[in-house]
């Protein structure tokens, strides 16, 4: 090996290495093979474009000139390739690396390093106290985890092998970590003026301690890590495999192995896509997977997606030879500290997809802020992922597994049943809370949650209460909303948790709080879901829990348009009833089913029953809701007098509660929706203005209450109110009210109302849009098996709609004003503008 040779002026000696003025370091005429040594890529490498492509875009010397430096000045000389576990961060760097030699980027070479940043590390996670031993409650703080987590190769000894490999004699080689780094810049700093640029790969590194030393000082470096690390990188988190991407590896890793000969990704797509989906997407599993067929090229596909969708067992499916998923975790794993480790294996506790802070900090019995950062920990880490919104986390498939494994290990000394314990409890006081919202009246709502506040508040209480991170009430019905929006499917997984583990109290509770929020935001399958578990529940604890969940599972199957099961429901609920104070609320949903079912003599009886109970009573706010309900079956029955003063009578009361403070905004709103129906089917010549304007405030009131999906019902019913109206002077409103409730039922998924929509939408539309539109919405409804939405239909598209619209309500004197007004009622409300429903400008129009 020719040697480098230094020429020195004017410096300080220190030992063999020198401070100086000036230095000439004279380089060796051949590259070494050390610089040609990099690891050979893999020919199965795929589905990793545009990482491949950010990678080299940062490698390529030409921006480093001209207009692209200016345009990015910032632009950094390092990636850094983090992820987890087995996620192809090595493999990603070899083939940018290789690729950036091959196109000449690089002519003195590549310098490749395996720092074992995580290998051969002592695993102090487990040990039971070793967190309260060194004085941890809220997360590790930056120092101490500094200063565990030097480990692999030290940064001094892997300078001396850099340098040695770029040719430096070993005698000349200091000893201090210090003056090897200064070095080893000088040198690659002379192989880039010389022309000769050295890219180095830095792998595997575990702290940001054990990268700087060795970072050059103006050449391009790759680094990858499990960790996220400063180090003035340009990050790249390396995240799954796509679903067609992870299948595309299978099969060439088969052909590669077997040749083309090996076609059972071809034979067998949905097990090759069931096998993707069950490795996650992690590649490294997927390889295995791989190898393990190709050396058994008998084995079906199917055969081998079957041995992995044992969820217990799975883990012990991935490994081959001296390769295998949980190894790879496991080095991860014993990389943390102790509290960061329990509280990986205490996330196992939470049901669902995800968890929040919240959640965290209550299954770990941590403050917030503590949870917040040992998440953020094991982030860094890449043992969890940010969720789909800020502030939760989740974890990959296979490594919930692992970590379910480490927790039933440490379940002793976690104390895991009681971090489950504690967070059922937690779940359903906090939806206790928020149902509250959206069953009680406001005022009703706010009082109880100030008493409970309060009482909290008291000495005896508050020593009682376990932690901050489990206050139960809210501020507002929004914010109530907002948790439930947002914690919607922990709480159903929750439901399913607590009935497997046998706590049948807390299954039923927590389904049975959690009804008014499902019907809000019409989530029918989850709703099916936690009713079915409250009804099993019930048995065993008595007739009221039984009559609670079966008028649950009742409404849940109403709203899914299962009305038989609904009403078999309700009427085993009116059964279990035994008083007249329970028989209320049970015959008022009896009778909304019963409307829907088209019974209509059977939904009047009922809510005609129920409307009595409540005036006898004197439950004003069930009178006005019965009083709601009975309006509406009047309507269906075609007794639109009769209705509209049923209706107008619950109004006058909703509105008479509101200002006791015991107003119901919902049932406020269903009155007024339906008051304009009525009008719109008994009066429609009589009272156009006045049904837009029934409209619009109802249209007020959901947007209060984000009611997206009484908003829709709102926006479709407009439609058909401006075309009612005038369809020659509101043709344009008529259109686009129908295309937003179209547009709006479509993002809700609701099929049904979605079909509706497009009805309506083909009365109002021209005729070739009207044609797609029944056309479309007949489609749905023969899907959704709706015989007489069917009929309607049909009779519609046959109906010969080609005469121009008539002025059927507008006066030749009406003034542009008013139209316009009209015109912009619905706008002005959604905009927050509800003065404009004061605005008297329509002569005879009663409002209110």
């Amino acid at each position: 090996m020719a040697a480098t040779r230094n020429t020195i002026s004017g410096g300080l000696f220190l030992n063999a290495v020198i401070q100086s003025h000036t230095v000439t370091v004279r380089l060796p005429p051949q590259v070494t093979p050390a610089l040609s040594g990099a690891p050979p890529r893999t020919e199965a490498f795929t589905g990793r474009d545009d990482e491949l492509s950010m990678l080299l875009g940062l490698l390529d010397p030409a921006p480093d000139n001209g207009a692209a430096t200016r345009a990015e000045p910032d632009r950094p000389r390092a990636a850094l390739v983090t992820g987890l576990g087995g996620a192809g961060k090595t493999e990603l760097a070899l083939q940018a690396a290789h690729l950036a030699r091959e196109r000449g980027w690089f002519p003195g070479g590549v310098l490749f390093t395996d720092l074992r940043g995580y290998a051969d590390l002592p695993c102090h996670c487990d040990v039971p106290g070793h967190a309260e031993q060194h004085g941890l409650d809220e997360g590790p703080s930056h120092d101490r985890a500094a200063q565990g987590r030097q480990r692999g190769a030290r940064p001094g000894e892997v300078l001396g092998e850099l340098l040695r490999a770029l040719g430096l004699d070993p005698e000349r080689v200091p000893s201090g970590t210090q003056d090897r780094s200064r070095l080893f810049a000088t040198v690659l700093d002379a192989y880039a003026e010389q022309g000769r640029p050295i890219l180095l790969v830095l792998d595997n590194a575990s702290s940001a301690e054990q990268v700087r030393p060795l970072l050059p000082g103006t050449g391009k470096a790759l680094i990858t890590s499990r960790h996220t690390l400063d180090v003035g990188a340009r990050l790249l988190d390396l995240g799954m495999l796509a679903p067609g991407a992870a299948i595309g590896l299978l099969a060439r890793a088969l052909r590669l192995a077997r040749g083309d000969a090996d076609t059972r990704v071809a034979r067998e797509p949905a097990a090759a896509a069931d096998i993707a989906g069950l490795c996650g997407g992690l590649p490294l599993a997927v390889r295995i997977v791989a190898a393990l067929l190709a050396a058994d090229p008998a084995r079906p596909l199917r055969a081998m997606a079957e041995d992995l969708e044992e969820a217990a067992t799975r883990l012990d499916e991935l490994s081959y030879e001296d390769r295998g998923v949980r190894a790879a975790f496991e080095l991860s794993y014993r990389h943390l500290e102790a509290e960061e480790a329990r509280m990986f294996r205490l996330m196992t506790a939470a049901p669902g997809p995800d968890l929040s802070v919240e959640t965290a900090a209550v299954v770990a019995d941590r403050e917030p802020r503590g949870a917040r950062r040992l998440l953020e920990a094991l982030h860094r880490a890449h043992l969890v992922e940010r969720g789909g919104a800020y502030g939760r986390w989740r974890m990959h498939d296979l490594v919930r597994l692992y970590a379910e494994e480490r927790a039933r290990d440490q379940a002793g000394p976690d104390r895991h049943e009681e971090a489950c314990d504690r967070l059922l409890d937690h779940c359903c006081a906090r939806a206790r809370a928020a149902g509250a919202w959206l069953s009680l009246p406001e005022a009703q709502a706010r009082r109880e949650a100030q008493a409970r506040r309060e009482a909290q508040a008291r000495p005896e209480a508050q020593l009682q209460r376990e932690s901050q991170a489990r206050r139960e009430e809210f501020a507002s019905r929004e914010e109530a909303v907002t948790w439930l929006d947002a914690e919607g499917r922990t709480l159903v997984a929750a439901v399913t948790a607590a009935a497997g583990r046998g706590d049948r109290a807390r299954s039923h509770a927590l389904a049975v709080d959690l009804a008014p929020y499902f019907e809000f935001r019409q989530r029918t399958g989850d709703w099916i879901t936690t009713a079915l578990a409250a009804v099993d529940a019930a048995g065993r604890l008595g007739h009221h829990a039984e009559l609670a969940a079966a008028m649950t599972l009742g409404n849940a199957y109403r709203l899914a348009r299962r009305y038989d099961e609904s009403a078999a429901q309700l009427r085993r609920a009116l059964g279990l009833a035994r008083d007249d104070r329970a028989r209320s609320p049970v015959l008022h949903n009896l009778g909304l089913t019963y409307l829907r079912m088209g019974a209509l003599a059977k939904a009047e009886a009922c809510h005609r029953r129920d409307r009595r109970i409540c005036a006898l009573a004197g439950d004003l706010r069930g009178r006005a809701q019965a009083a709601v309900a009975l309006g509406d079956a009047l309507r269906a029955r075609r007794r639109h007098p009769e209705a509209a003063k049923m209706l107008t009578e619950a109004v006058t009361l909703l509105q008479r509660l509101d200002g006791l403070g015991l107003g119901n905004p919902t049932a406020l709103m269903h009155a007024r929706v339906n008051l304009a129906l009525t009008y719109l089917a008994g009066r429609p010549d009589r009272t156009p203005t006045y049904i837009l304007w029934q409209l619009c405030a109802a249209l007020a009131a959901a947007r209060d209450l984000d009611d997206r999906h009484a908003q829709a019902l709102i926006f479709m019913n407009l439609s058909t109110a401006y075309r009612n109206r005038c369809a020659a002077c509101h043709g344009p409103s008529a259109l686009a009210w129908g295309r937003r409730a179209v547009t709006l039922f479509e993002e809700l998924g609701d099929s049904y109302h979605r079909a509706r929509a497009l009805t309506a939408l083909g009365l109002a539309a021209g005729p070739e849009e009207a044609r797609r539109s029944l056309a479309e919405a007949l489609s749905i409804f023969e899907a959704l098996g709706a015989g007489r939405e069917c009929r309607e239909v049909r009779a519609l598209s046959r109906a010969d709609r080609t005469e121009p619209p008539r002025r059927e309500a507008c006066t030749a004197d009406e003034s542009e004003q008013v139209r316009d007004w009209v015109d912009d009622l619905p706008h002005a409300v959604l905009r927050g503008d509800d003065g404009r429903l004061g605005d008297v400008l329509i002569p005879g129009c009663t409002i209110g």
